[in-house]
């Protein structure tokens, strides 16, 4: 039977308004929705933004560039998840006057210009901070200063701008989802540092990149800002044939998980996806802006601010072939992963940095060598450093870091007793200790400065098995404020001082342990060849800290 026009229309609407039910960019679209300035919400352009829209993960990270359109989503995703899912609603911002700024000048103005929204949505309830949508509401909150206490079961958290938030304050926003069956958290935000903020949750997520075809060679790629940027022809080029890629080539993308399956759903999204935004703009960005700018606001990518990390430039600055005294002693630092990590020398500096495959072939090599001094990491494996600091004692002992700042010295020989053969060490003021070493150039490295072992191949973009890289991924925290929620802190809840790693940092304490070993030999390798046998050297050799 045939329906009558009325009645094919009826249907239409019908099953426009059950899309729109089912699906937020239906909901947008069948209502016309537009932002903050009148502009209609369009995913020609962004179409990138589709799936983050339609994406209703409870766990949620989006780590992202600057002005890409995701603070409108995030405003109508939780007016949607309010008005059809019933959801109460909690989003933070860092401070207090960002609130104001926010609902002032983007969520009050996408209510005035949305009838859908104004008429149908909100409630009697509607202020800068509380805005009821149907039957549930929507909390909008500051992270530093006074909490406003809200003692209310939240269903949905959304933290916007994590990493400029107060993060000891965010997390306690976890505890008012315990009665929520959904218990969403949403963290869209700029990265900062690396494993800080957004990037815990995008290192804990599927990993989502916005995969585009080249048109010429059918390479499926990612775009990477330092192989997909040709600074020559200031244009986007694919990585395989070097063919151009048009704006249409960047729009017609799609997300590819990197970790499918994994709880949390992630997105990173930078400039370069965004079609709007030309090669040459990026290029131009790279040359006028900070460092931390361009990665956090313009790649979406979290960076290490030069003032809070390790230059290679200390490091390669001592390298010589010149070793003018003959030495004594051959020393040996083992950092213990899925590979052993080793950094050779003797007293006057470093000689060799390499890998070997596992504590066998450490032995052999030990033996071998005729190693004086080796400090070894103590874990992962402590039974099998155990068992090697057993077989050599005296000439080889088991290093454990600590943050005692009550013990006079940094570092501490144990050689007597059930914990004979230990090593304490202060992390951070033996790192410290070493940074300033090699500034002062008081030890040498016996390697060439374009040394594979030192610098490795030089990949643009790609950290690598060498020691300079290794040290480039240290970076500190906790003196400058910017990470004060996320530090160690004593028992007293005093804020400790620590090195953490952006990536591999193996070979940086392999040094650590090496530098130790010879601080430990340089008071007997200063000693005169014709000292006297009745002045005990062991008295001389105690290493006393930096």
């Amino acid at each position: 039977m045939s329906l009558t026009e009325a009645e094919e229309l009826e249907l239409m609407l019908l099953l426009e308004a059950e899309a729109a039910e089912s699906d937020i960019v239906e909901w947008i679209r069948a209502n016309q929705i537009v932002n903050e300035k009148g502009d209609p919400i369009e995913f020609e352009r962004h179409r990138f933004l589709l799936d983050i829209y339609r994406d209703e993960s409870p766990k949620l990270c989006v780590m992202k560039c600057s002005q890409v359109g995701l603070s409108t989503a995030a405003i109508l995703k939780e007016f949607y998840m309010a008005a059809k899912r019933g959801f109460n609603c909690i989003h933070t911002l860092p401070t207090d006057d960002d609130v104001r700024a926010f609902v002032r000048s983007k969520v009050n103005p996408i209510i005035e210009r949305n009838p859908a929204i104004r008429e149908k949505l909100i409630g009697s309830t509607d202020n800068i901070y509380q805005k009821q949508v149907g039957e549930s509401f929507i909390f909008w909150q500051g992270t530093k200063g006074e909490s406003k206490g809200i003692m209310i079961t939240s269903d949905l958290n959304f933290h916007d701008e994590l990493d400029r938030s107060d993060i000891g304050k965010v997390e306690t926003y976890h505890s008012r989802l315990a009665h929520s069956q959904f218990k969403g958290e949403w963290f869209f935000s700029n990265p900062s540092r690396p494993n800080v903020g957004i990037d815990v949750y995008w290192q804990m997520s599927d990993k989502k990149r916005w995969h585009v075809k080249c048109p010429h060679c059918g390479e499926w790629q990612d775009l990477n800002y330092f192989v997909n940027v040709c600074r020559e022809k200031k244009a986007f080029i694919c990585r395989k044939c070097r063919g151009v890629l048009d704006d249409e080539t960047r729009m017609k993308g799609e997300w590819v998980a990197e970790y499918p399956g994994r709880e949390w759903s992630g997105y990173h999204i930078s400039q370069l996806i965004a079609p709007w935004i030309t090669a040459a703009e990026i290029l131009e960005q790279e040359q006028t802006k900070s460092q931390e700018y361009f990665y956090n606001f313009v790649l979406g990518l979290p960076v290490i601010g030069g003032a809070n990390s390790v230059s290679r430039t200390i490091i390669l600055q001592n390298c010589t072939l010149d070793m003018k005294k003959k030495p004594r002693f051959n020393l040996l630092g083992v950092d213990v992963g899925k590979v052993l990590h080793c950094v050779q020398g003797n007293e006057w500096g470093i000689t060799k940095v390499f890998t070997l495959p596992d504590w066998e072939a450490l032995e052999k090599y030990f033996r071998q060598q005729g190693v004086s001094l080796c400090i070894v990491d103590n874990a992962p494996d402590t039974e099998e450093a155990a068992r090697f600091v057993k077989r050599h004692p005296g000439r080889a002992y088991r290093a454990i870091y600590d943050y005692d700042d009550k013990r006079k010295e940094a570092v501490e020989f144990i050689e007597r007793g059930e914990k004979s053969g230990i090593v304490r060490i202060h992390r951070t003021r033996a790192i410290d200790a070493l940074i300033e070493t090699y500034e002062k150039s008081e030890v040498s490295v016996f390697l060439k400065p374009n040394d594979p072992q030192l610098v490795g191949k030089q990949k643009a973009g790609v950290i690598e098995d060498c020691l300079c890289d290794h040290w480039e991924t240290l970076y500190i925290i906790g003196e400058d404020g910017v990470d004060k929620n996320l530090v160690k802190k004593d028992k007293m809840g005093n804020v400790i001082r620590t090195w953490e790693n952006a990536g591999p940092d193996h070979f940086a304490h392999a040094n650590v342990y090496y530098e130790v070993a010879r601080q430990k030999k340089l008071p007997a390798a200063n000693m005169p060849e014709d000292l006297p046998r009745s002045v005990p050297r062991s008295r001389l050799s105690s290493y006393t800290g930096y």
